[in-house]
């Protein structure tokens, strides 16, 4: 079972660094076995079809997105704290897999990898901060009309613009936390109030 797992893991990584050069539609079996270094029926065993596969591709990287969130969060959590461990997070994540990073972005672009039910269900995975956020806005940290979506979207772009413009050297010269730190005052600037909790 092992093995089996691991094998379904290196065809979907294949499948991660594929979409880091080539759009989703010009992608084909062969090239994912290539690029896995399997043989084409390998990819149809354990996935059955292009459509299979892109099914299971966006679960895996659903899952790598919900796992990377889990670890931010904890009972308790400001919202200003929470946003600081997901920067910091994302940053890792954008140095060390920007395969995901970039796979995420097509998701929510792509009718191919996921279409309208799958960007509805990244932008779901931030529902579960809503608490945490509406406990900002009742202690008067953030303004009341702050939307949770759109921070957690400038928050992306900010990131994702940095990393395209600058490059992975930008992020390799910097500390996680400090760039953390830097984005939170800039996020906090258009949706704080300037009392802190």
């Amino acid at each position: 079972m092992q093995k089996s797992t691991e094998k379904k893991e290196r065809l979907l990584n294949a499948g991660l660094l594929l979409l880091m050069e080539h759009l989703p539609d010009s992608i084909s079996m062969d090239d994912i076995a290539t690029k896995a270094g399997v043989t084409k029926p390998m990819v149809y065993y354990y996935f059955g079809s292009k459509l299979g596969y892109y099914q299971q591709l966006v679960k895996y990287i659903e899952h790598s997105m919900q796992e990377m969130l889990d670890k931010s969060f904890k009972p308790g959590i400001s919202f200003r704290e929470l946003l600081t461990r997901i920067i910091e997070k994302r940053i890792v994540q954008l140095i060390y897999r920007p395969e995901i990073s970039n796979a995420v972005q097509i998701m929510v672009t792509s009718e191919t990898i996921g279409g309208a039910s799958s960007r509805s269900r990244i932008v779901d995975v931030f529902t579960r901060f809503q608490p945490v956020f509406n406990r900002a806005i009742s202690s008067g940290e953030i303004r009341e009309d702050a939307e949770l979506h759109l921070v957690m979207g400038m928050v992306n772009a900010l990131l994702e613009g940095v990393f395209r413009v600058h490059g992975k050297e930008f992020f390799d010269d910097k500390q996680p936390a400090w760039l953390a730190e830097m984005l939170i005052r800039q996020i906090f600037d258009g949706i704080g109030t300037g009392k802190r909790s």
